[in-house]
């Protein structure tokens, strides 16, 4: 496969998932704030595969070797934060659960 026809599936992939950010975000089922830092990143995914010769200055002043790398590195950062926040959210959730229950078993 060449470079372009892996622009053209990434970009399809990007504008899809523009498209479903948008469809929850009009059910109110993600907020204004998580819908911009989403729309960011997708948006960051379609402009990066498109124009890979942007971020040149920026990966040779951070010592990359190639755009992938960089990608890489990028995508293991914010998969990470976004493992951390779940955690940190299921958590929170788990001790409000465990205070209802006890709540509701009071009661009875």
């Amino acid at each position: 496969m060449t470079i372009v026809g892996v622009q053209i599936i990434v970009s399809a992939f990007g504008l899809l998932m523009l498209y479903n950010l948008f469809i929850h975000w009009k059910k109110g089922s993600i907020g204004n704030r998580g819908a911009i830092v989403w729309l960011i990143l997708w948006a960051g995914l379609i402009w990066v595969t498109l124009f890979p010769k942007s971020l040149e200055p920026l990966i040779k002043e951070l010592f990359f070797i190639r755009l992938f790398d960089f990608i890489t590195v990028t995508a293991l950062i914010v998969l990470t934060y976004v493992m951390f926040e779940n955690h940190i959210r299921i958590n929170k959730m788990q001790q409000e659960i465990e205070k209802l229950v006890r709540k509701l078993a009071k009661k009875k």
